[in-house]
């Protein structure tokens, strides 16, 4: 980023930590409970912003908050199947998640968080400075990025548990969280970059889109953003047109103990609405109503105000705690888009990118008889959330084996579908109806 043109803006991650259950009817909306925290700001004339007093989140010392079986029954995660009945977890994929500043206990963290529910450690998990390196930033303050980093390196690997992890710290919560995401994303085989950060949109910002594209000669890298935990309007990354704008929702019923799916609605804190400084994209044109002209957030969302159980023995002298926000929502989208390119790739195809990715998002909601998204039509972060997209939740919350087969052209075995060729940077798609399947697919075509 260039601070010579940003005149008031400053990244700030986007998190929000909550009470185990029992303790969230007495406080009514559980907005006492967020926390909303950032680093040293970049500009001297910006006023720094700092975690609101006693509003730390409590906890236990056993888990509280929605569990890994939950979310992957409630989003259909664990009925994924891809070309040849390949189980899609994100096996040969690399997801890069970047944070500032270091949770020193985060190895050991995640691996008692796989113990617990039963999960595998990832076949790798790095955890690097901004320059690749082992020359970690300090250690976060307690209660700040230390829980976004828990959060986001967990619920990633539950989600996407045979994918890679590489976790990039930056030295401060700046401009250097863009060193470290053209850094992850120059990395070999890193396919997502997950970024639950971001700031208030700024004059200029439109010259930073730039950062947010796949580096020449990469595989195909797919970018995801926070709208931010604040209501409208939504935040810079996720407002750039090369960035996949991940909004949040709430379970508007409790999940039972399998997670069998109810119904959810807009979260009241839930980042969205029309940028006044970026065009609408391609991908948004005769989808988006509510502007012809400037980008609209989100593109897609996810429970954000249902709390998860994260487990940080850094943060919280209990350990378990139960976090939301779209901090949460946006390294969840970045497992299924994992997956996505993980069926690409049993199918000798190139991963997705940023643009093939909302492409593809994009047409697969407007498919007529579309089974992708769960189209959320009730709720409000300020605008009001309605049918088909708006700017609470974007096209909605994924049904994710249908999206899956979608993006990556695969359906369950003996049946296949689509070319042998690379997959191009920005493919058109085509609809196809493939004999026995039970919905229509998209096929990417070079």
């Amino acid at each position: 980023m260039s601070g010579s043109r940003r005149q008031a803006s400053f990244p700030s991650h986007r998190k929000r930590h909550r009470r185990a259950a029992p303790l969230v009817e007495a406080l009514e909306g559980r907005s006492l409970l967020s926390v909303a925290g950032t680093g040293t700001p970049f500009l001297a004339t910006v006023p720094i912003l700092t975690t609101s007093p006693g509003a730390n989140p409590a906890g236990s010392g056993a888990p509280a908050g929605l569990s890994p079986a939950q979310v992957r029954q409630a989003y259909g995660f664990n009925a994924i199947r891809l070309g040849g009945g390949i189980v899609g977890d994100g096996t040969g994929q690399t997801i890069a998640i970047v944070d500032a500043f270091n949770q020193p206990n985060i190895k050991s963290d995640l691996h008692a968080f796989d113990q617990q529910f039963g999960l595998p450690d990832p076949p790798s998990f790095q955890v690097v400075a901004q320059d690749g390196s082992q020359n970690l930033p300090a250690n976060a303050s307690k209660g700040d990025w230390g829980y976004e980093i828990s959060l986001d390196v967990e619920w990633a690997h539950a989600l996407a548990p045979g994918a890679k992890i590489l976790l990039v710290e930056a030295a401060s919560a700046s401009d250097d969280l863009n060193t470290a995401v053209q850094w992850a994303a120059a990395q070999p085989g890193v396919s997502v970059v997950s970024m639950s950060w971001g700031s208030p949109e700024y004059y200029g910002e439109n010259l930073d889109d730039s950062i947010y594209t796949t580096p020449a000669g990469h595989n195909g890298v797919t970018f995801l953003a926070a709208t931010g935990d604040t209501g409208s309007p939504g935040d810079y990354p996720a407002t750039s047109p090369n960035v996949l704008a991940v909004g949040g929702t709430q379970f508007a019923a409790s999940l039972d103990a399998q997670g069998d799916y109810a119904t959810e609605t807009g979260w009241n804190s839930g980042g969205g609405g029309v940028s006044p400084y970026e065009l609408q994209p391609g991908y948004q044109k005769g989808v988006v109503t509510q502007s012809a002209t400037n980008r609209a957030t989100p593109d897609v969302s996810m429970d954000s105000g249902t709390g998860v159980a994260v487990y940080d023995s850094y943060d919280a002298s209990w350990d378990w705690i139960d976090v939301g926000g779209t901090s949460l929502a946006t390294p969840c989208w970045g497992a299924l888009i994992a997956i996505a390119d993980q069926g690409l790739a049993a199918r000798g195809q190139g991963t997705l990118g940023n643009q093939a990715a909302m492409t593809g998002l994009y047409a697969l909601d407007q498919k007529a008889g579309s089974i992708s998204f769960h189209d959320i039509t009730t709720g409000s972060n300020g605008l009001p959330a309605g049918p088909g997209y708006d700017l609470v939740t974007g096209i909605g919350t994924p049904q994710a084996a249908a999206i899956a087969a979608g993006l990556s052209g695969n359906i369950p075995a003996p049946t296949a579908i689509g070319p042998t060729g690379v997959l191009s940077a920005a493919p058109a798609f085509q609809w196809s109806a493939v004999a026995g399947a039970t919905a229509y697919h998209l096929v990417a075509y070079d």
